[in-house]
């Protein structure tokens, strides 16, 4: 795991500084995961970890969440060889005017994202699902930004599986030299405050 928090640096996908989460949250660091698409041997690399990481065989969609999620969820789909839906941030206005595209009903799905924050984006899709008739059993993101998501999605009765905590992306990032002391007790403050505030 430690090889996509360097990637993610040493490509452009995380950034330092100050930035506004689509949460409405401020955060120093951003972290921009769909750039990886434009390195095919990295979504290759991740794609195949991620399906050693958990048994899919447990779930019979894979779900994406619009946007980024959608990405990430096609190439899993095709890589398993799994039926493959995906959930609207806004219903449409035309034809059957829905959230969610594909065949979900009595099916076991998994959510797919590509970074979870809040846990919101997950928790839309969950009703979402279930309101088309499908059973939402756990959702699979690659970063979880520790500020609340676990927690959200776990008590909505979902299995929550992150590939990488953000904290362990600074501790590698920090331990490679590749940000500073401060920088790293700046980010690892950041996190902490999520934390205490979810009671972890």
């Amino acid at each position: 795991m430690s090889w996509l928090a360097l990637e993610l640096y040493r490509r452009g996908m995380l950034k330092l500084g100050k930035f506004r989460l689509t949460s409405g949250l401020e955060s120093p660091y951003y972290i921009d995961l769909r750039l990886m698409y434009s390195y095919p041997d990295l979504v290759e690399k991740l794609v195949e970890e991620l399906t050693y990481f958990i048994n899919f065989n447990e779930y019979d969609v894979i779900v994406g969440i619009a946007t980024s999620g959608i990405v990430l969820a096609t190439f899993l789909a095709c890589r398993l060889r799994k039926p493959l839906s995906y959930v609207r941030i806004e219903k449409k206005m035309h034809g059957m005017q829905t959230l969610i595209e594909g065949v979900v009903s009595e099916k076991k799905c998994i959510i797919v994202d590509d970074v979870a924050t809040t846990g919101g984006s997950i928790e839309h899709a969950f009703y979402t699902v279930k309101e088309a008739g499908g059973i939402p059993l756990a959702a699979l993101v690659v970063v979880d930004r520790e500020q609340g998501a676990r927690e959200k999605i776990e008590k909505l009765g979902m299995k929550f599986y992150s590939y990488i905590r953000a904290s362990d992306i600074f501790k590698h990032l920090y331990e490679e030299k590749l940000i500073t002391e401060e920088q790293y007790r700046e980010l690892l403050n950041y996190v902490s405050l999520f934390k205490s505030s979810t009671g972890k």
